[in-house]
């Protein structure tokens, strides 16, 4: 976004105080410079000449812990957008300073690369099975960062396809299902379950090959490294003969239907990704779209429901999947205070703001408790890092669960 159009959407705030109520840096900081009214005023500060963006570390730690989770944008009379704003404010200093070196590793050492992020998570794993990780928490050296890793199962999604895919000749639906990163590694019972609960719902389903969606580099504006890999999955997406594009993570699926701004004014790509994102669907939304199979067996607990930041505000998904755990035979739903409220997680922002994080965490923590449910669940893999790094800090004997997972265990049982 050029200065004179940031200096233009920047002047319609009103500074009413809205954004108070919804931002959960300010909720537990009371801090003005960390909600959107005071984050916007420094920025316009800057643009009038009266700070220097580059020679002001304070602000820029400021503009760095903001979650993007737009509540702040859905709330404002005024419709001022400011996480597009804050992005572009990253943008600018990542093209100028260059990425943080531990972003630099993390983003595109790691996560821009299949094979580099598999060889991670395999040494995280041995980490974790030999023990190494309980002497590291016994010295407090990471701080309990360490902990945020879930438990990691032995393999990843990608290697259990040869016999996960099943060949089904009358099906009903041809779909395609986008295996994101993180489910693939770090939480692959989800993109196991999605694939079951598509196939007993008589889905054909393919798994293409694609790459990170770039979200974590978008949100440290590293626009250069978010086009590549949006080309690269553009390109993989576009030619498939589904009739939907499936995700179970909220941030892959808001990131991908996205894509289309990011190349506003690229005839060729600008095009590609508008006919993706006609296919983008939420899990949930989709499975009640096609009449999903309800003949299942019976889960007696209760259960309470997280709406993930890109769920909600981006997607627009709010009721397909509470529709999905209301169907469930024995699970009784009760809701949350601040549902819809940010966890803290926004993917990495705990390692890197970790006082802030747990924080927000805490609330959310709280908020749980006094639902006195068994099953905490959400449609985001990132959200259901940081909500089961809150199970084991705030000492809660319960479990993080995305619908799919509670919908085919219910299915199993029904099997037995």
């Amino acid at each position: 976004m050029k200065k004179d159009e940031l200096l233009k959407i920047l002047m319609n705030c009103n500074r009413c105080g809205m954004c108070q109520e919804v931002c959960p840096t300010y909720r537990v900081s009371h801090i003005e410079a960390n909600v959107a009214r005071g984050r916007n005023r420094l920025i316009r500060l800057a643009l009038e000449n009266q700070l220097n963006l580059d020679k002001e570390p304070e602000v820029e730690k400021i503009i760095n812990e903001c979650l993007l989770c737009k509540a702040c944008e859905d709330s404002c009379p005024s419709g001022v957008p400011t996480p597009e704003i804050i992005a572009s404010i990253r943008a600018h200093y990542t093209n100028t300073k260059g990425l943080p070196l531990g972003k630099k590793i993390m983003y595109r050492g790691v996560f821009s690369n299949n094979k580099t992020i598999s060889l991670v998570r395999n040494l995280a794993w041995i980490y974790q099975k030999c023990g190494i990780n309980k002497l590291v928490k016994f010295t407090g050296l990471f701080n309990k960062t360490d902990e945020m890793l879930p438990n990691l199962p032995p393999k990843n999604v990608r290697s259990q396809l040869p016999v996960l895919l099943k060949v089904l000749p009358n099906a009903d639906h041809r779909v395609a299902y986008f295996l994101g990163c993180s489910v693939n590694n770090f939480f692959s019972s989800i993109g196991v379950a999605s694939i079951k609960v598509l196939q007993e719902n008589n889905c054909d389903v393919i798994v293409p090959e694609v790459n990170c969606c770039g979200a974590p580099h978008h949100s440290a504006g590293d626009m250069e490294e978010f086009k590549r890999l949006a080309k690269n999955n553009l390109r993989m997406l576009n030619d498939l003969d589904v009739e939907a594009i499936i995700f179970d993570c909220s941030t892959c699926g808001s990131v991908i239907k996205d894509y289309e701004n990011l190349f506003t004014g690229d005839e060729e790509y600008e095009k590609i990704a508008a006919q993706v994102a006609e296919k983008v669907q939420d899990i949930s939304s989709y499975l009640i779209s096609i009449d999903f199979n309800k003949n299942m067996g019976t889960i007696s607990k209760k259960v309470t429901y997280h709406d993930p930041c890109h769920g909600i505000r981006f997607l627009k998904v709010k009721d397909a999947p509470r529709e999905i755990l209301k169907s469930i035979p024995g699970l009784e739903l009760i809701e949350m205070q601040e549902a819809d409220m940010c966890c803290g997680g926004a993917g990495s922002y705990g390692i890197f703001n970790p006082k802030l994080s747990r924080d927000i965490l805490a609330r959310k923590m709280e908020n749980f408790k006094n639902t006195q449910a068994d099953i905490l669940a959400t449609s985001c893999p990132a959200c259901t890092m940081q909500l089961s790094f809150g199970m084991k800090i705030h000492n809660l004997n319960c479990s993080v669960k995305h619908p799919v997972e509670l919908l085919v265990q219910a299915y199993e049982i029904k099997s037995l």
